[in-house]
């Protein structure tokens, strides 16, 4: 079967036969949350943490899914084993989870929509970053504070992130917007959570105005390990431009360095010492290069140098 195969509602169906009634709350209203986990090796990552985080927002939402912890847990294993053969051996999947209010016409008796799909990580997307680092500029668009809708949720309603995008995208078609808080306190680009690091401290913004990023979380499990200090606070972009070293984190390209925010350069090596640290306990946690896995979906005349690059960039540094 070359067709993807999709899970709706306890059923697994060929994408073409998958269907959602426009009368759904999150066609109509945004009304429903959802989570993407990705896979390394074709094997789904962190997967408790992100049914944890699905569920919270849930229960913020205030959706009842339906499903039981483990007939969830059961149901997205199942998604990924029934698309894998779609995949070569150097693809990766993004496990989707969107779950809506469901039917609007059917009032207080409505039951939730489950969704779970499977996306391919688009590497050639983002590959290049690894080598040039990623530019960042703040835009107007300030992210949605937790008066109004708490960032901590995964809401489908995304115009906030959105909006963002499209505005650093005017600036610089190949930037990503680095979204302030209503105080001008730096928050979080449109899918990634952000890292700087300040006097060889890793700072990242208060947990109050981001999303409590499962790639987050596990780089501060990796530089507790490592002995690096990290700090969750408020901080503006004047701490940034005075930055040592940058970078995004989240689910597709795990640690991409970042190098610039509004065209002031930080740091003197990209990636910087401790980004470098942090990519290669990933890389071990998870028994592959996922820098190198994803520049080998460059194109062909692309591919060679940017592999050479990068390992040039990374011999001797490790253990410095």
């Amino acid at each position: 079967m070359t067709e993807r195969t999709i899970y709706l509602n306890g059923t697994y169906l060929a994408q073409s036969k998958a269907k959602v009634s426009v009368m759904d709350w999150g066609f109509s209203g945004g009304d429903g949350v959802y989570e993407a986990t990705r896979t390394f090796g074709h094997e789904l990552f962190r997967l408790d943490d992100h049914l944890d985080r699905l569920d919270r927002s849930l229960s913020y939402i205030r959706i009842d899914s339906g499903l039981t912890r483990e007939e969830m847990a059961a149901a997205s294993r199942e998604t990924v084993a029934r698309n894998t053969h779609l995949v070569g051996p150097d693809d990766e999947f993004a496990l989707w989870h969107v779950i809506t209010r469901g039917d609007r016409l059917a009032g207080d008796a409505a039951k939730a929509t489950v969704v779970m799909y499977c996306l391919d990580i688009e590497f050639s997307g983002f590959a290049r970053g690894y080598i040039d680092g990623i530019k960042l500029v703040t835009p107007g668009v300030r992210r949605t504070p937790p008066q109004c809708a708490d960032p901590k949720a995964k809401l489908t309603n995304r115009m906030n992130q959105l909006q963002a995008k499209f505005e650093a995208a005017q600036s610089s078609p190949d930037a990503l917007p680095l979204l302030l808080d209503l105080d001008g306190n730096i928050a979080e680009s449109n899918t990634a959570n952000f890292f700087f690091v300040s006097k060889g401290r890793l700072c990242t913004s208060t947990s109050r105005n981001v999303l409590g990023g499962i790639t987050r979380m596990v780089v501060f499990e990796l530089a507790e390990a490592l002995g690096i200090e990290a700090v969750e606070g408020d901080f503006t972009p004047y701490d940034v431009y005075n930055a040592e070293e940058a970078f995004l984190s989240g689910t597709s390209g795990t640690i991409a360095p970042v190098t610039s925010l509004n065209a002031v350069g930080i740091g003197e090596e990209l990636p910087g010492p401790i980004t470098v640290k942090l990519i290669e306990a990933w890389n071990d946690m998870v028994g592959l290069d996922f820098v190198a896995q994803a520049l080998r979906h460059l194109g062909d005349n692309e591919r060679g140098p940017a592999l050479a690059e990068w390992k040039r960039r990374l011999a001797g540094r490790v253990d410095a």
